[in-house]
């Protein structure tokens, strides 16, 4: 049996997201950018990105589009608790994009045809275990002091192992064109869990 559980900004995303995802939200490149700028780099940046981007946050960058800003405004409607929401969510998407960027070439082959990549955490390279455990710890910062649960504890709660050895992780997009970083937890009982968060366009 197959459960499937999405954080709440993530359920929102996917509700209102579909008529802009086609759009990049591109910076326009300036001639008097300095070297290291995110319109420097050659690659369209969301609003949101590190002053300094990563390797990989610049080659996830390369694949997958932001979810447009004026989507997220349009649902916040001047609420200002759902912009801080917005706002506390988008907090952690240079982690997101950073866990994409750590995969293999191959492995961004197989997500873009299949929509779909899984790979055991106990199969994790380093480098990708390493942007996993950034992921946890940069939701919960961003998340501390409010109602949405911290990743880690959630999968726990699911029935994960405390090495997460009965835990797939990766990245999904089979709803079309949103992008989630999801994790599938076997349950000792046989059930799995995936909860996810929305967080790109492809």
């Amino acid at each position: 049996m197959v459960i499937r559980h999405y954080i709440a900004v993530a359920v929102i995303v996917i509700m209102c997201a579909f008529a802009g995802c086609s759009k990049q939200a591109a910076q326009t490149p300036s001639a008097q950018a300095p070297p290291n700028s995110p319109t420097a780099t050659g690659v369209p940046l969301p609003e949101w990105a590190p002053k300094d981007p990563s390797p990989e946050f610049l080659r996830a960058a390369r694949v997958l589009k932001p979810l447009p800003p004026e989507m997220l405004v349009e649902y916040a409607q001047g609420d200002k608790a759902k912009e801080a929401e917005i706002r506390r969510n988008m907090g952690a998407w240079p982690a997101h994009y950073e866990f994409f960027g750590t995969l293999t070439d191959e492995q961004i082959q197989h997500f873009l045809s299949k929509k779909q990549i899984r790979i055991p955490v106990r199969s994790l390279t380093p480098k990708q275990r390493a942007a996993m455990e950034r992921f946890f710890s940069e939701w919960r910062r961003v998340m501390k002091g409010t109602e949405y649960p911290d990743f880690l504890v959630l999968l726990y709660k699911f029935g994960a192992k405390e090495d997460l050895s009965n835990v797939e992780v990766g990245f999904d997009a089979h709803s079309g064109v949103i992008v989630h970083v999801k994790f599938w937890v076997r349950s000792p009982g046989g059930e799995v869990h995936e909860p996810c968060n929305a967080f790109a366009c492809i």
